[in-house]
């Protein structure tokens, strides 16, 4: 089964501004495992606020190109049903049931996590003022 893991990093606010990476993973999985990793696509956000669109214009926008089914935890969707999840982002969307679509879930948590961590280290995103410093 081919899906797009997401996973959303940085959804609490640090110093008044939501500091976010969205890992989106295409995979190839089977009920137990991933079993070929086929694409990542990161996409970084700075904003002052977060909301359920704001979070569904950075999965779709890391999501886009990606072919499979949408993939994420409940927590990152703000717990809202399956059906409007997938009304919103346009695109056929589970949670995860299986333990492949777990394990994708788990390599997109890996990878937003070590991006954030690594533009942090930085100090600067894409699309900042070149002044600005976090």
């Amino acid at each position: 089964m081919d899906v797009v893991a997401v996973d959303i990093s940085g959804r609490h606010a640090v110093e008044g501004r939501y500091i976010m990476v969205c890992a989106a993973v295409a995979a190839r999985i089977s009920p137990r495992c991933t079993e070929k990793t086929c694409r990542v696509k990161l996409t970084t956000l700075v904003t002052s606020s977060v909301d359920l669109y704001v979070v569904t214009d950075l999965i779709e926008t890391a999501s886009e190109g990606l072919p499979g089914v949408l993939v994420a935890e409940r927590g990152d969707l703000f717990n809202i049903e399956r059906w409007k999840a997938e009304s919103i982002l346009g695109r056929e969307f589970k949670y995860p049931e299986s333990l492949g679509e777990r394990r994708a879930i788990e390599l997109a948590h890996h990878i937003s996590f070590a991006a954030r961590k690594m533009m942090l280290e930085l100090e600067e995103w894409p699309g900042m003022d070149k002044n600005e410093r976090l």
